[in-house]
């Protein structure tokens, strides 16, 4: 009976491999790489909260990295791969306002 069960064990565990390894992100960073880092010591665990940015100082082994984050006196510590997450810094908008509106506007239909 045993045989049976094993078989099916492995069978099943092949299942699921495949299943994970389609639906896994792997996240690999560089030295200098900007990162969020996911807060886990909140009272609500539903409530997924990142703080950062903060920089990647080394990687000490395929998932683990030690972070610098400026928010925190520039302290280092280290944090698994699953922890991190990219940052992306948004580009920065720039509102002009310009004076003398019409002048532009006479010199734009002048041309």
């Amino acid at each position: 009976m045993s045989g049976v069960s094993d078989r099916k064990m492995t069978a099943v565990r092949a299942k699921r491999k495949v299943w994970h390894n389609k639906n896994a992100v792997r996240r690999k960073f560089q030295v200098g790489d900007l990162v969020l880092v996911l807060a886990t010591s909140k009272p609500n665990k539903m409530a997924v909260q990142w703080t950062g940015p903060g920089v990647i100082e080394n990687q000490l082994s395929e998932t683990n990295y030690i972070v610098r984050k400026a928010n925190k006196n520039y302290k280092t510590q280290i944090y698994h791969v699953n922890l991190l997450k990219p940052y992306h810094q948004r580009s920065e908008l720039i509102n002009l306002i310009v004076s003398g509106g019409e002048e532009i506007q006479a010199l734009e239909t002048e041309e």
